[in-house]
Formats: C-alpha cells, sequence, structure tokens
C-alpha cells in the first residue's frame, strides 16, 4: 500500500530513494598464486622432455620467494619496534611515578 501522495502546489514533492546495487568482487590470492605455480610447474614439466630451461622461471620464482621474505622480515621489525617504543613508556611511566 502506497501513502497518499501530495499535491506539488507549493513546490514540495516526496522523493524516491535511490536505488543501491553494489555487486561484490572477491578476489582470492591463494587461488591465483597457486594457478600460477600450476602453470609454472606445467612448463617445467614440458620443458625438461625438451631439456631446455628458461631463465625468466627461474627469475619469477626468486623474485616471488624475496618477496615473500621480505614481507615476514619487515613485518617482524616492525612488532619488535613496537613492543620496544611499549617497554620505554612503560618505564617512563614507572620512573615518573616513584621518583617524583
Amino acid at each position: 500500500m502506497e501513502p497518499p501522495k501530495i499535491p506539488s502546489l507549493f513546490g514540495f514533492r516526496t522523493k524516491r530513494p535511490n536505488q543501491f546495487y553494489f555487486e561484490p568482487r572477491y578476489y582470492d590470492e591463494r587461488k591465483e598464486k597457486m594457478q600460477q605455480r600450476y602453470d609454472r610447474i606445467n612448463k617445467e614439466v614440458e620443458n625438461s622432455a625438451s631439456k631446455k630451461t628458461n631463465a625468466e622461471d627461474y627469475k619469477s620464482t626468486l623474485r616471488e620467494s624475496w618477496s615473500n621474505n621480505y614481507s615476514k622480515r619487515k613485518t617482524g621489525n616492525q612488532i619488535n619496534r613496537r613492543v620496544i617504543i611499549y617497554i620505554v613508556v612503560l618505564l617512563g611511566l614507572a620512573y615518573y611515578m616513584f621518583f617524583y
């Protein structure tokens, strides 16, 4: 049942709300990396029959392993830095409370 419409004598109009449509997109990074590995392994299997090695495949493998190790080290360093900052702040507060 719709509400009664108000006549627009004074320029007042009731507006309907705009429709909103959102289509979520899903990105699975793990699945994409798995597919890349699968493709790379298939290439290696095909190349092993012909005994050819591709330098690009090795470069991409090295880049991937370096980026993984670098990101792991970087997050570890950030966590260690935070812990040290918290300890320094707590020690400063304790010193202030006991000696002032």
